[in-house]
């Protein structure tokens, strides 16, 4: 029986799925669920494009607000969600909120690269099972 779930959110399929998967544990075993959704770095070399950093580091940052608050929107009135919004790599922060919120359950979408695309472009769901103390529940 899980206690304490995290689920990743962004604009995704898989990750829609892995919400409502989420919501069903949560319900099922009265758990506590929390939505993180994180938003990307945004890097120095933006600049070069003649784009300011500031205002696209802003932009993400509603992005992610967006994508969190219509997550959030989704969960049945008897459960209520924790959101979450975080900055920088989406694996990393992930794990970091596992050591930090005692979770007993990850659930996260995955995106169905091909083996080339995921290993030139890496995978959250990858990084969080290597660096995850916790059991993660993959969606495709």
């Amino acid at each position: 029986m899980f206690l304490n779930i995290l689920v990743g959110v962004d604009e995704s399929e898989s990750s829609q799925r892995a919400l409502a998967y989420a919501v069903e544990l949560a319900a099922t075993g009265n758990a506590r669920l929390t939505l993180i959704t994180v938003a990307p770095p945004v890097w120095s070399y933006v600049t070069l494009a003649g784009i300011s950093s500031d205002l696209l580091s802003a932009e993400v940052d509603r992005w992610a607000h967006k994508v969190l608050n219509a997550a959030v929107e989704t969960v049945p009135s008897d459960i209520i969600p924790h959101p979450i919004a975080a900055h920088g790599d989406p694996g990393p922060k992930i794990v970091e909120e596992l050591g930090r919120g005692g979770y007993d359950l990850v659930v996260l979408g995955s995106r169905g690269r091909g083996r080339a695309q995921e290993g030139l472009l890496g995978s959250v769901n990858g990084y969080v099972h290597f660096h995850a103390e916790v059991p993660l529940l993959s969606v495709p």
